[in-house]
């Protein structure tokens, strides 16, 4: 196995682990579409490799290690944009319906 495969397939399976386990604590969930979470995942491991932290890939790598440790996953807007959207921006994380974050 070529050495960025194996670096990929690493840090996939410590960014799922790390939004499994951040769901499973949180009162929000993963969305149940497995296509977003696969597409989202495979930013945050593409951003991981690149800039050594996983950035949120809906959102613009700025350089400014202050402003940007902001949009690591799971973001600092996640919060609000579940509150008032359902889901957050990048739709990795839902709240248990619209609007409203999943009872735990």
């Amino acid at each position: 196995m070529d050495d960025n495969k194996e670096q990929k397939e690493q840090e996939e399976a410590k960014i799922r682990k790390m939004i499994t386990d951040y769901a499973a604590h949180s009162p929000y969930k993963l969305n149940p579409d497995t296509k977003t979470v696969d597409r989202v995942v495979k930013g945050l491991v593409m951003r991981k490799i690149k800039f050594g932290h996983a950035y949120c890939p809906c959102r613009l790598v700025m350089g400014d290690a202050e402003k940007d440790k902001k949009i690591i996953c799971p973001c600092v807007y996640h919060v609000e944009e579940i509150e008032r959207d359902g889901e957050c921006h990048c739709q990795l994380f839902v709240g248990d319906k619209k609007g409203e974050p999943q009872k735990v």
